[in-house]
């Protein structure tokens, strides 16, 4: 019986171990992520609007 509760509490830790692990690396790649949009410029493309004074006295 001490046998089953030993392996029960070492499959449980192994599975904590494994899901920490699983978000870590998670948490990881959004930071590398991040870190690499850093690099690149502004992409989105600049829009001017301009109005005619024929169009703002009507």
């Amino acid at each position: 019986m001490k046998i089953l509760i030993l392996l029960f509490g070492l499959t449980a830790a192994f599975g904590a171990a494994g899901k920490k692990t699983a978000s870590d690396i998670k948490e990881i790649k959004h930071r590398q992520e991040l870190r690499e949009l850093d690099r690149y410029p502004n992409l989105l493309p600049e829009v001017v609007i301009t109005i005619s004074r024929d169009s703002l006295l009507k």
